[in-house]
């Protein structure tokens, strides 16, 4: 199946990267921290088991085990070399598991807690994953995330756009078209995050540094003149706005 060969990429692109993905990921950094500074505000104090879909390196993972020390943990990724970076920066006590977050079916228990960072974005089918996850909330639970919306890398599409080029950079929703899970209550903020790169190659090389930049699904490369000009047309500096959606499901 396409999409199955599409999680393969991602998940390969990623463990590829995991080794100097911390260099590159400033704004991943920023997102975890500002997704903890929620979690640890929300008053979940007691909360007894916590899932995490798309640990990463561990920027919100080292945040989880020392809020919630008496919690138990399973930390989850797609890419095998994320969850052994995980592991070196948080330690021993979380279990860790080799997971597509958007696949949950290994999991059989309930969790009062599940978290993710800018993983939700890779899903293939947003809406049935939010729904096969919120399934794995306890009564009472809460799962709490930030995503990727609708207006990032405007600058990047618009770039495309002024030249009468495709852009491949995948299509987001935004908070009024969120596919939320049916029968769950929700909410949702946005922020957004400006993040300045030297030229539009600095930020191409970014992006591969950090194994995120496999398309759109379908997508057709540009040919090798039409990159070139694209990256000409952003060669005096380059800003790339993340459109972060903060967003909550409660069971």
């Amino acid at each position: 199946m396409a999409s199955d060969e599409r999680k393969d990429r991602i998940a390969r692109a990623f463990s590829a990267r995991a080794g100097i993905y911390d260099v590159a990921a400033d704004v991943q950094w920023l997102v975890a921290s500002r997704l903890a500074e929620r979690i640890e505000d929300a008053g979940l104090a007691g909360v007894g088991r916590i899932l995490e879909i798309g640990c990463g390196t561990g920027f919100l993972s080292a945040r989880l085990d020392d809020a919630f020390p008496d919690s138990e943990l399973v930390l989850t990724d797609i890419a095998p070399s994320m969850l052994d970076r995980c592991r070196t920066r948080v330690g021993n006590r979380p279990r860790y598991l080799v997971l597509d977050g958007e696949r949950p079916e290994r999991l059989s228990e309930r969790f009062d807690l599940i978290v993710s960072s800018l993983a939700f974005q890779w899903f293939v089918d947003l809406r049935a994953g939010l729904e096969r996850l919120s399934g794995l909330l306890a009564p009472g639970g809460r799962m709490m995330f930030a995503t990727l919306g609708r207006k990032t890398f405007i600058e990047w599409r618009e770039a495309h756009r002024a030249l009468g080029l495709v852009c491949g950079t995948p299509q987001y929703p935004g908070p009024d078209e969120f596919p939320w899970p049916a029968g769950f209550g929700h909410r949702v903020d946005e922020e957004l995050v400006r993040q300045p790169y030297g030229d539009g190659h600095d930020f191409v090389k970014s992006l591969k540094a950090l194994g995120a930049s496999e398309p759109a699904p379908g997508y057709r490369p540009l040919s090798p003149g039409a990159f070139r000009r694209l990256l000409l047309s952003l060669d005096s500096g380059f800003t790339a706005t993340y459109h972060i959606l903060f967003g909550e499901i409660l069971a």
